[in-house]
């Protein structure tokens, strides 16, 4: 679905399903026997005094899209240029400029198009302990084993390059050979204006002396942008002097460097005019770059922490780690099964008519799960890392014996703190050089959520169930300076995109799935068989998006949850 879903539209659907569901509330329904199956998703139900139920998983959950402002594009496409430019490294703008200054005003940097082919999984093992204090109160926590995993190919084509890698890097004999073409427009400028001097002093002394005089103010100029092209050639190239050339040149052969030699035959034409022969037919340009990037010049880029990324790699990888902890507790306020002949778990069972049942919830979560790092742009991590509290309400809603559903509403809001991250010049970008990174306070958006999970028993032993969700999490703020200087690229002075950057990270979701399930707790209430046990399947996926930048994603579960007493109780 590529339908742009506005935050007011995503949450008037929510609205208009909530009140669906009470809808129904208000027809009453046949004789029933109320949730004998529970199967996966988040329901009102609290257990009974002394229960325990131990529950454990197999999640995989794949992207290989996204969502971007409710257009769905590949998941890679942050990482595709076409032309990998000073907007996604900063130090090819001062390089841009030189070039520019050379003489080829209309000049573009860049190292070709990138293309990245990505897809990213996260393997989970969740385990869950849930105790029912009392009839009315259940406590538990969660704990999730993550794999995560990317899928990637980064790829640059060098067809469409500009710029290659500067040779002054590959050869000792290139810096030698760079400064003679270089001191040739020096000993040029030298020269005429030792002629020009002469001339003031005997105007007799040249048979160009005339027309030196008679254009004084050309000749200064000329001896002066001379002097700045060999600057700029020595500064952008190399040569045997002081300094650090820049790491990429203009590629040889290309439009660049043939606007540059056509500078060359133009300075030749003028130091002639005036007697000077200093630049000859055969004085070039420094060495140009002999080919664009290749695959081990991309990897080093990425590596590089002074003029590159100081990175790792976009390939494929992995890392495994425990995610966030979950402590939990669930407080029954009304529950009509319950009134039913033969207690709780009766009337769970085989409520007499129409039921309805609420329940109250507070999680806290521990951010004991690993974020991901900021020089690993494909690292998804194990978890949040961030402490956050939450709150839910949770309505169960029966229609007939068949027929039962749960609506969730809840609320989480993450501890604010200080987060490493790199920061972008302009909201959205993904690929970000090191000497961005900094720690930064960060106030987290809240995040808001709506759950309808609706149930169709076909017996004692089986269900199947249907799930929609949204969730919007609000933008996070962050206290980032406006500009950065220094930077090690020499870009100058950068400027931050903050509020395009908090607003950036504002999204919504919508999510649908279905389940089935099969469970033992209807016969072992019955006291036909001594496990009650729970086993389930289900998926869900991203079918719509608002606002904001969120992978889709593909979810499969598999949920086993067994039911005892403790101690025997």
């Amino acid at each position: 679905m590529n339908k742009r879903l506005s935050n007011h539209s995503g949450t008037t659907t929510v609205l208009l399903a909530l009140a669906v569901s009470g809808l129904f509330v208000a027809v009453p329904g046949a004789s029933i026997a109320a949730q004998r199956v529970l199967g996966p998703g988040p329901d009102a139900v609290t257990l009974e005094a002394g229960r325990l139920r131990i529950g454990i998983g197999g999640e995989h959950t794949t992207f290989h899209d996204r969502w971007r402002d409710g257009e769905q594009e590949p998941l890679g496409q942050g990482f595709r240029f076409a032309a990998f430019g000073p907007s996604q490294l900063a130090v090819l703008g001062p390089l841009q400029q030189a070039v520019r200054d050379l003489g080829v005003p209309d000049f573009s940097a860049s190292l070709g198009s990138t293309r990245l082919a990505l897809r990213q999984r996260v393997f989970a093992t969740p385990f869950s302990l849930d105790f029912g204090v009392t009839d009315w109160l259940t406590v538990g926590a969660s704990a999730p084993l993550v794999r995560v995993r990317a899928e990637a190919l980064f790829r640059l084509d060098g067809s469409t390059a500009t710029l290659g890698p500067n040779p002054y890097f590959l050869g000792s004999a290139v810096p030698g050979a760079n400064q003679t073409t270089i001191d040739a427009f020096t000993s040029a400028a030298a020269s005429l204006a030792a002629r020009r001097d002469g001339c003031i002093a005997n105007p007799a002394s040249a048979p160009e002396c005339a027309t030196i005089l008679a254009e004084s103010a050309q000749v200064d100029a000329l001896i002066a942008s001379t002097n700045a092209f060999a600057g700029g050639l020595g500064a952008t190239y190399g040569g045997d002097g002081a300094g650090t050339p820049a790491a990429y040149v203009p590629l040889a052969g290309s439009p660049a460097e043939t606007a540059l030699l056509a500078r060359v035959d133009a300075l030749r034409t003028d130091f002639t005019r005036y007697g000077v022969t200093d630049i000859s037919p055969t004085t070039g340009l420094p060495l140009g770059a002999q080919t664009p990037l290749s695959a081990a010049d991309l990897e080093q880029l990425l590596r590089d922490p002074v003029n590159g990324y100081g990175a790792r790699p976009l390939e494929s990888s992995a890392q495994l780690g425990i995610g966030d902890i979950d402590l939990h507790a669930k407080l029954k306020l009304f529950d009509s099964f319950g009134r039913a002949a033969g207690g709780p778990t009766a009337g769970r069972l085989g409520a007499d008519g129409f039921g309805i049942r609420q329940s109250v919830g507070v999680t806290y979560r521990l951010g004991t799960g690993t974020p991901g790092a900021p020089g690993d742009f494909l690292d998804l991590g194990t978890g949040s890392g961030e402490n956050a509290i939450g709150a839910r309400s949770y309505t169960d809603i029966v229609f007939n014996d068949r027929f039962w559903t749960s609506a969730v509403v809840g609320w989480a809001q993450a501890q604010g703190e200080d987060a490493l991250i790199r920061v972008p010049t302009v909201a959205g970008d993904q690929l970000l050089e090191a000497w961005r990174e900094m720690v930064v306070p960060v106030e987290r958006g809240a995040v808001l959520q709506a759950e309808v999970a609706p149930r169709f028993l076909l017996g004692d032993y089986v269900s199947i169930g249907g799930y929609w969700g949204w969730r919007r999490h609000e933008a996070d703020n962050y206290t980032v300076p406006a500009t950065a200087t220094g930077a090690p690229t020499a870009a100058g002075t950068v400027t931050f995109d903050v509020a395009g950057m908090a607003a950036a990270n504002a999204r919504d979701e919508q999510r649908a799935g279905f389940s089935v399930t099969f469970s033992t707790l209807a016969a072992n209430a019955r006291g036909g068989t001594n496990l009650g046990f729970e086993l389930s399947y289900s998926h869900r996926q991203s079918i719509a998006s608002g606002e904001g930048i969120v992978p889709k994603a593909y979810e499969h579960r598999l949920q086993l949850r067994y039911y005892t007493r403790l101690f025997g109780r």
